[in-house]
């Protein structure tokens, strides 16, 4: 046993390199915060407010860590008894009361007190006992069909539970539609009580879970009756979100060793067992509250997984796994029972049997404890500035930066109320990171409106208002430019290449060119990690993303930002999320190619027209992702044929083609090649 402390320290610190740093994890939880406050305004507009939930939001970003939403209607309001009523405006509200008796505990039926303005909500309803309720069952299906019909690649929405899942090339996302109440649910009282006698959590945490309230979502209390349809769960997600922000890192870290442990151990057989990721934050939740003789440090870490997982096997040996909030709500009741159960008890008895060393079983685990076993003398320091290189932290940063993208709206009401959200978001008492996130963010408010009012421009305008709207929206992409990243200058090149002022778009260019290319820049994490230190030494966050973050470029659907790929945007619109991600290096060459056309150019229209070619020949995944290789052959083929070089396009075309179908852009790409045939035929003859 002596050794344990030593093995906890080279598991804390593995974890921490994989799971990811203390200050990693802050820094992800503080962007999706900053995200949540800016958007919520906007979403309230656009029928349902939101919540992202699930392990990515709690500060994973395991491969499997997929995105799940909750969405709701803002106006529909579930309260817990009569008395609440008071406290809401009718008929701008409508008022739903809980009702639990004589249902399974934290389950709910959900009685419709004043009517609904919603069509999806109405066609819900079902009446029993001479009163109105909403049917989970109804609204499930009823909330399916709403989100196939957005087409896209919601299109290909599927029934999982009760959400709505979209798989599409590894890619998944549940989205739950359920109704959100304000106040504390009645059955989880008790709950409370038990938080302050046990002294957890603290004290301001419990009172932001209370205030908060919770969810409830459409799904009965067993498959087998799901088409009766009055029962909802009551759904805790925005509390354990809380309360998972409020453990120490290394309970933080035991609770990923348990997600690990589930998935490469208990359930690495052919058949899958009855265990899921929630069962393991269960258990780590009643070990923290209910286990004080625990020390939650580096040292001891293994000591505390095994005592949750001493936990987990007794529940499964009674058949009982108590939920966190509702005990008396038995989450095996269904999943672990008879044969399955018995099962899954002689495999968790046989890795207790096997003691700490059935970790071994773990390909993630088992690298961080194979060192320490061979080398005894090896020592570990667990001070996060020992364990990760000091630029991990700011590429962890630039890579939620970069895939935070702001939602987007073509309502100028909508884009007024954002601007005003930044306003007020100033006020706030911001960390480093939330500062830097509400620049980002800013910075793609400011282009998306850019591109706005590019977009109000008709050729039936005088010229006088033209040329004033095309000002305002040049100034506005030119500031993005300023306080943007180091590749946010393609977007006014595109914007001056768009409006056929190429000679500024080449200076534009020549910019991002210069920017592009220092040793520092990094993108999706890839930089010479020494020399970024060497040069960033004492500049600030705000400086270092605008020196040394490239981001992809991204295409709205809902704008057009040049010709040329008008086709591919309607093609993704139709197929997929309705967004183009284009790598920078990939833009900034396309943009090359054909302003140098545009202003007759050839040799260097050609040469620009190379570079690209010989960026997607030889480039290894540094500056063109796998999955962005489709629309950047794509782009080569479009270029070549810009210039007359159609051979080369069809072969560009046929390599998109056999790249990952990451942007749907197939059909198009199949219409570009029967197009230039055609042209080739009609040539010949």
């Amino acid at each position: 046993m002596h050794h344990i402390p030593r093995l906890s320290e080279a598991v804390y610190v593995g974890m921490c390199r994989y799971v990811g740093s203390p200050t990693e994890v802050r820094i992800r939880r503080e962007v999706t915060d900053i995200d949540e406050v800016v958007c919520r305004p906007v979403m309230i507009m656009k029928v349902f407010d939101r919540m992202k939930s699930g392990s990515r939001r709690e500060g994973f970003r395991f491969k499997t860590s997929d995105m799940d939403f909750m969405f709701w209607l803002p106006d529909h309001k579930v309260i817990c008894d009569l008395s609440q009523i008071s406290l809401y405006r009718i008929p701008q509200h409508t008022m739903i009361l809980m009702e639990c008796e004589n249902l399974p505990l934290g389950f709910t039926r959900l009685k419709l007190m004043t009517p609904s303005p919603d069509q999806k909500v109405n066609s819900s309803l079902i009446a029993s006992n001479n009163e109105i309720y909403i049917s989970s069952f109804l609204y499930r299906a009823q909330m399916l069909e709403y989100q196939q019909a957005l087409g896209g690649i919601l299109g290909s929405s599927i029934q999982h539970g009760p959400c709505a899942t979209v798989n599409h090339d590894g890619y998944e996302a549940d989205y739950a539609y359920c109704f959100r109440s304000h106040h504390w649910p009645n059955v989880a009282l008790p709950w409370i009580q038990r938080c302050q006698i046990k002294n957890w959590p603290l004290d301001c945490v419990l009172s932001s879970i209370i205030r908060n309230g919770c969810h409830v979502v459409p799904i009965s209390s067993s498959p087998l009756n799901s088409e009766s349809g009055c029962e909802w769960r009551i759904s805790f997600s925005g509390a354990e979100q809380k309360l998972v922000s409020s453990m120490n890192h290394c309970q933080f870290l035991c609770y990923g060793l348990l997600k690990i442990f589930l998935k490469e151990v208990i359930n690495s057989t052919e058949n899958e067992s009855c265990l899921c990721s929630y069962f393991m934050k269960t258990v780590v939740f009643w070990v923290i509250q209910n286990d004080n003789h625990l020390t939650w440090v580096p040292e001891n870490l293994l000591v505390c997984f095994w005592t949750c997982v001493k936990l987990l096997i007794s529940w499964v040996y009674r058949g009982e796994c108590p939920n966190f909030f509702i005990p008396q709500n038995n989450m095996f009741r269904v999943k672990v029972v008879g044969q399955k159960q018995a099962a899954l008890f002689d495999q968790l008895f046989g890795l207790y049997c096997k003691g700490i060393s059935c970790l071994l079983l773990s390909p993630t685990i088992g690298e961080y404890l194979y060192m320490p076993i061979v080398d005894r003398t090896l020592t570990l320091r667990t001070d996060e500035g020992s364990i990760i290189h000091s630029c991990r932290l700011d590429i962890c940063l630039f890579n939620e930066l970069a895939f935070e993208v702001l939602f987007r709206s073509s309502r100028l009401k909508e884009m007024i109320k954002l601007f005003i959200c930044f306003e007020q978001i100033q006020t706030y008492r911001l960390s480093t990171f939330q500062t830097v996130t509400v620049q980002h963010l800013l910075c793609q408010s400011l282009h998306h409106f850019s591109w706005f009012l590019s977009g109000q421009i008709t050729e039936e305008m005088s010229n006088k208002k033209r040329a004033y709207i095309c000002d305002k929206s040049l100034k506005m992409m030119n500031l993005a430019s300023k306080i943007g990243c180091a590749s946010e200058i393609l977007y006014l090149a595109m914007l001056y290449y768009k409006t056929c002022q190429y000679e500024q778009s080449l200076r534009c260019l020549q910019r991002a060119q210069d920017k592009m290319s220092k040793p520092y820049v990094t993108y999706y994490g890839q930089v010479n990690k020494e020399m970024y230190r060497r040069a960033m030494s004492g500049v600030s966050l705000s400086d270092r993303i605008r020196k040394c973050l490239i981001c992809d470029i991204l295409f709205d659907y809902q704008y057009i930002n040049i010709d040329e790929l008008v086709s591919e945007q309607e093609a993704n619109k139709a197929d997929r999320f309705g967004t183009l991600r284009i790598p920078p290096l990939v833009m900034l060459n396309m943009l090359f190619v054909l302003t140098h056309h545009r202003l007759g150019d050839t040799v260097r229209s050609q040469q620009s027209l190379q570079d690209l070619h010989t960026l997607l020949l030889y480039d290894d995944g540094t500056h063109v992702l796998e999955l962005f290789r489709d629309i950047s052959w794509q782009i080569l083929g479009i270029c070549q044929q810009t210039c007359g070089d159609y051979i080369g396009a069809l072969i560009s075309f046929q390599c998109s083609l056999q790249q990952t179908p990451w942007h749907a852009i197939q059909k198009v790409t199949m219409f570009r090649i029967q197009g230039i045939n055609d042209f080739l035929l009609q040539t010949l003859e």
